[in-house]
């Protein structure tokens, strides 16, 4: 009877496993300077096996005094284990001081890529900072990597 009740255990457990999985997410950004005060910001992402994901792009972006650039894209997109990708990058003239606001949501993959109905958020990254109006190199801050453990969809 015990068995019995352990291979029942075993099976109900590999069922659930099969409806779902744990995936590690890694984010940064990475920040650079070129000559004439222009600033790069570039998004990357690592997990720890196969992700399937769409990606959004918010947050208020670069906002100094009155002026805000941001490039708030979206896209599908494919992490395979262990690489890292940049899915975003994006550069503006900027003279400090200025506040960074840049957001990157992770979503399920919408069934129709067209759809504009909303899909589930798996996990968000937020990369907020001030640059102070000394600031002539950006610090690493935003490049420490941020990580979470995904719950991924069932496959469908």
């Amino acid at each position: 009877m015990t068995s019995l009740r352990l291979a029942a255990c075993l099976l109900l457990t590999l069922s659930f496993a099969a409806r779902s999985q744990t995936v590690q997410v890694c984010g940064w950004m990475v920040e650079s300077v070129r000559p004439d005060n222009f600033y790069q910001f570039d998004v990357w992402l690592q997990t720890d096996r196969e992700f399937s994901f769409f990606y959004k792009m918010s947050g208020a972006g670069v906002v100094a005094g009155k002026n805000k650039s941001h490039s708030p894209g979206s896209g599908t997109y494919v992490l395979y284990a262990g690489k890292a990708e940049r899915p975003w990058g994006f550069g503006t003239t900027l003279y400090p001081p200025a506040k960074i606001d840049i957001t990157i949501e992770l979503h399920e993959t919408p069934a129709d890529i067209f759809s504009e109905a909303p899909t589930p958020l798996l996990v968000k990254f937020d990369f907020r900072r001030d640059v102070p109006e000394s600031e002539t190199k950006p610090p690493a801050t935003l490049a420490k990597k941020q990580c979470v453990a995904v719950k991924t969809p069932a496959p469908k």
